[in-house]
């Protein structure tokens, strides 16, 4: 990646601003992995598993949930790495390797596996039609990320691994507004369980991508 990105606007923010970002960053990717780790040991009774009674002991469910997890942690973190400066600029060869771990973690084992929680999820099939076009959204913007850098198109390498990138975050963000959905419920009587889990499905990657769009645009901004 050459060293025009390092001065784009972006990174020629005010500092704070840079820190807090990638602060709040952290904070969620630490977040992800605390509850991928509280699945260890195994246990069918255990959150979200709760819900899944009818695939739970299936064994290519469960696979499929136990790589997600795994993997899941691993490029959240590799992804982190790849949208700081400094880092880039002291360790290229270690900023090369993490981002091909994560195009390597996404493509191979958690947007196959994230496929298979898909078509199995709960909520109907608005929520399983959401979490496939989020599997697909999430391959397609990877794989166009890795053809522009192949090509040596670095501003659209970055455009494309932002928006990667904010579907990743998806995990994060869906939890975060099934908070809010569940304080608003009392307030909504129409905002029942099965309700909260739909929107929160499409909301956790929706906003992020326009959030992600609007991102893009400011860069793009002479």
């Amino acid at each position: 990646m050459p060293d025009h990105w390092l001065s784009h606007r972006w990174f020629t923010a005010p500092l704070m601003l840079r820190v807090v970002a990638l602060a709040l960053l952290a904070w969620l990717c630490l977040l992800m992995l605390q509850i991928c780790v509280s699945y260890w040991p195994w246990s069918s009774t255990q959150g979200f598993l709760i819900l899944k009674r009818s695939v739970v002991d299936w064994w290519p469910w469960r696979l499929a949930f136990v790589l997600h997890v795994a993997v899941s942690g691993m490029v959240l973190l590799a992804g982190f790495s790849q949208f700081s400066a400094g880092f880039k600029r002291r360790w290229p060869m270690a900023h090369r390797r993490l981002g091909w771990l994560y195009v390597a973690g996404v493509l191979g084992v958690a947007a196959p596996s994230g496929l298979m929680l898909a078509l199995y999820a709960a909520g109907g099939w608005p929520t399983q039609l959401c979490f496939v076009l989020l599997t697909l959204l999430w391959v397609g913007s990877t794989v166009w990320a890795v053809r522009c850098a192949l090509q040596r198109r670095w501003l659209r390498h970055r455009d494309w691994m932002i928006r990667s990138y904010a579907l990743t975050l998806s995990a994060l963000s869906l939890r975060t507004w099934k908070l809010g959905l569940y304080a608003l419920a009392p307030y909504i009587d129409w905002l029942t369980p099965r309700h909260i889990y739909q929107l929160e499905a499409w909301l956790g990657w929706g906003v992020n991508l326009l959030l992600a769009e609007w991102i893009i645009r400011q860069l793009r901004r002479p």
